[in-house]
This record gives C-alpha cells, sequence and structure tokens, in this order.
C-alpha cells in the first residue's frame, strides 16, 4: 500500500477512534503499524529541528506522511461525529459490543500472535502484563475533590502519556483521575486559566514521551508490542 495513502486511511481512523469512548487514536496507529514511526516523528519536536527552510522542515517531520495524516484526522472527526453520536445514543449496547470485539481480533493482528508466540514463548508475559495493566487501569477510581492546579498538571501530564499509549484512552484516564467533568466543562465554557496547569502537563508528556517510546522500541520492539497488544485487548474487553 502507498504510504500517503496508508497514512491517510490510518489517519481518517485515528480521527474515528477519538470521538468513541474508551478507544485511543494510537491504537489505530498500532493497529496500522505506524506507530513507531509516528512517535518518531513527534520526537522531533525541539525548536532546533524548525527553520524556514521549509524542505528541510518538510524532511525532518515527514510532510509527505504526516499532513495527509492530519487531514484525514480531522475530516473523520467532522464527518462521522453526528454518525458516531446517532450509534451511540441509539445502538450503544450493540455498537460497542461489536467494536470491543473487533478489537480483541485487532490485537491478536497487532502481535502477529501465533506466529511470534510459537518462536517465543516468553512474549506470552508481556501480552499477559499488558492485559494486567489495562485491567487494573479501568478498574481504579482515584477521584479527586478538590482539583488543583498541581492536580490538574499531574493528570493531564499522566491523561496525555495514556492518549500516546495504544489500548486505553486519555479521557478514560481523566475519569479514573477524576477530573473529567471539571476539563470538559472548562473547555465548554473556555476557562483558559482553569485549562493552563493540565495543558501544561500534555506539553511536557508530547516533548517527553515519543522519545522515550522511540528508545525503547529500538531495544525491545517485540516486547512492547506485545504489552500493547494485550492493552488493546483489554480495552477491547471492558467495552463489550
Amino acid at each position: 500500500m502507498n504510504d500517503q495513502v496508508k497514512y491517510s486511511l490510518a489517519g481518517f481512523c485515528m480521527g474515528v477512534a477519538e470521538l468513541i469512548p474508551g478507544i485511543s487514536g494510537s491504537t489505530v496507529a498500532v493497529i496500522f503499524k505506524i506507530y513507531p514511526n509516528l512517535m518518531f516523528i513527534l520526537s522531533r519536536l525541539r525548536p532546533k529541528n524548525f527553520s524556514l527552510n521549509l524542505s528541510l522542515t518538510s524532511q525532518i517531520f515527514q510532510f509527505r506522511v504526516l499532513l495527509p495524516l492530519i487531514f484525514s484526522m480531522f475530516a473523520a472527526i467532522l464527518l462521522c461525529s453526528n454518525l458516531i453520536t446517532f450509534m451511540i445514543n441509539n445502538y450503544e449496547q450493540l455498537f460497542l459490543f461489536l467494536l470491543g470485539w473487533l478489537m480483541m481480533f485487532l490485537s491478536i493482528y497487532v502481535a502477529d500472535f501465533f506466529k511470534a508466540l510459537l518462536q517465543r514463548l516468553n512474549l506470552l508475559i508481556f501480552l499477559i502484563l499488558g492485559i494486567l495493566i489495562g485491567y487494573i487501569l479501568q478498574e481504579i477510581n482515584i477521584g479527586s475533590e478538590g482539583v488543583t492546579p498541581l492536580y490538574l498538571f499531574i493528570s493531564g501530564l499522566i491523561a496525555f502519556t495514556f492518549f500516546l499509549i495504544p489500548g486505553i484512552s486519555g479521557s478514560a484516564i481523566l475519569v479514573v483521575l477524576g477530573v473529567y467533568s471539571p476539563v470538559i466543562q472548562a473547555i465548554a465554557n473556555f476557562h483558559l486559566l482553569f485549562l493552563v496547569p493540565f495543558a501544561l502537563g500534555c506539553l511536557i508528556s508530547l516533548l517527553i514521551l515519543p522519545k522515550i517510546v522511540v528508545s525503547l522500541y529500538a531495544k525491545y520492539e517485540q516486547s512492547l508490542t506485545y504489552i500493547f497488544s494485550g492493552l488493546i485487548f483489554s480495552s477491547g474487553y471492558f467495552l463489550l
């Protein structure tokens, strides 16, 4: 498949995923097998990499595939938001049931499960680890009665980290941390001062995490893939 077509299709599906509760766009990036490269592109978000030389900037950030991904993602959000809302409002149980099973089957595809597992049985440990992490994150409920700026910063840092990690959506983590409602209300009411600490936490995560992921992928690609596969499987299970 042509890379531009592949990234465009992935971007469209990522946009749809962001409209569905419990699914992150990074999960779709893993399914399309563009996640490592996407993290590599994000890891290059440094002031020194921006210049007036458009050709050089385009090469550094791979505009050839990144721009189609971004445009198709926003197109999906604009085109599919009403459809997803209709499905959730009218057929929520059936919609999430089918989606959950689809994600569990796709988690097997992501890890190239049977072929790789026969070659290295110890990979099963990483798959189970990913499932357990996903289960624990879905089950815990921290909550926060008093939302301080520091807590908002930490929440933004953690939530955006999970936005970038496949399996568990950032919005689900906001629910776990007890700040989903305050953050959504602040966005709806344009309460920008309230959102500044949260946005700062998200920004720090964006600048730091991709570099860490790229480094880990270089050393432990297959093990990390199995952990992500387990996270996607558990995320699909909780949609049932």
